[in-house]
């Protein structure tokens, strides 16, 4: 039988008692991209406002975010703040909270359900959506 070595990656955050919606928190490693019972986990370190620091992992949708606010360089991310948000989803059949790890100047684009920042060149997807949606664009 063979066998395959686990990675210590350290202490994890607990999502709702360590980390909020609405908390700002910084970036504090690149993260690492460790194998998990349910696949492949991007676990990067964060520091908490009190200066705890811990693990968490950063879903697709937050690491999307982040290469659109700071570049897909992931060391480049270190120390930069981001702000916590939580969606209420169903996720295999349960409503629970889904937090995402944002560009501070990130929003909730009600009409397409997507995030985007604001100032960031709008896709002419978003573009459309945000017309759609009775949103004012700009060119």
């Amino acid at each position: 039988m063979y066998y395959t070595k686990k990675v210590s990656v350290g202490q994890f955050l607990k999502k709702g008692e360590d980390y909020k919606a609405n908390d700002v928190v910084e970036i504090a490693s690149e993260g690492k991209a460790i194998e998990g019972d349910y696949g492949i986990r991007q676990v990067f370190l964060i520091k908490l406002a009190d200066g705890r620091e811990g693990n968490v992992n950063f879903n697709q949708t937050t690491i999307n975010n982040l290469v659109d606010g700071f570049g897909n360089d992931s060391v480049k991310w270190i120390g930069k703040k981001v702000k916590v948000e939580a969606v209420l989803s169903n996720v295999q059949g349960k409503m629970i909270k889904v937090y995402y790890f944002l560009h501070p100047d990130t929003i909730l684009n009600e009409a397409s359900g997507e995030f985007v920042i604001v100032g960031k060149a709008m896709s002419d997807e978003e573009k459309m959506n945000a017309e759609l949606a009775g949103e004012e664009v700009g060119e």
